[in-house]
């Protein structure tokens, strides 16, 4: 009776130990939600990534950002730029015994940018600017600091470049937010 009961406590042991291991293991995908400043407004980033190897990763985002214009004191008039992106991130900098990991990346972008809600009448005729498609690359620099086996905090940096846009054809984003690993 002895030996049996010494028996099922290393069985369960050994389930313990090995689920254990199955439970901490990450797999290839992530998911991110960064709140983003921009000038003279914010926007919000959200990010698919596929990590191919232990240096890179393929990333897969949409991105919402909200400012206005302003061309002279007297106007001011609201825009919205609404992005998918599509990039390959490799590692720049890493040190995986205190989670530190910074990347570098980029691709190509395209979306819409709505201008004045819409309208093409602005005050006092202060610009001629359609709201539209656009598209371009974007670059971006993302630090990612883990804070469990699931959750990272992401520090990002990202450029924008749209060819065709009436307004504002670059744009830069600052963001902090986190990014969940799935099991």
């Amino acid at each position: 009776m002895k030996r049996k009961s010494m028996t099922h406590m290393g069985l369960v042991l050994l389930c313990l130990m090995l689920s254990q291991d199955l439970l901490s293991q990450r797999t290839n995908y992530a998911m991110g939600l960064v709140p983003n400043y921009k000038t003279d407004g914010y926007g919000v980033t959200l990010g698919f990534n596929y990590t191919r190897s232990a240096t890179d990763y393929l990333q897969a985002s949409l991105v919402a950002a909200f400012s206005k214009e302003q061309p002279n004191s007297g106007v001011e008039f609201p825009y919205e730029d609404y992005v998918f992106n599509l990039g390959y991130f490799t590692t720049v900098l890493s040190v995986p015994r205190k989670g530190i990991f910074f990347y570098f990346g980029g691709g190509p972008s395209v979306g819409y940018k709505n201008i004045n809600k819409g309208s093409v009448e602005f005050p006092f005729d202060a610009l001629h600017a359609e709201s539209g498609f656009i598209y371009g690359g974007y670059a971006s620099f993302e630090m990612d600091f883990f804070l469990s086996d699931a959750f990272s905090l992401i520090v990002s940096t990202t450029g924008y470049y749209h060819f065709n846009s009436d307004l504002n054809d670059s744009m830069l984003l600052l963001g902090v937010g986190l990014r969940y690993y799935f099991k």
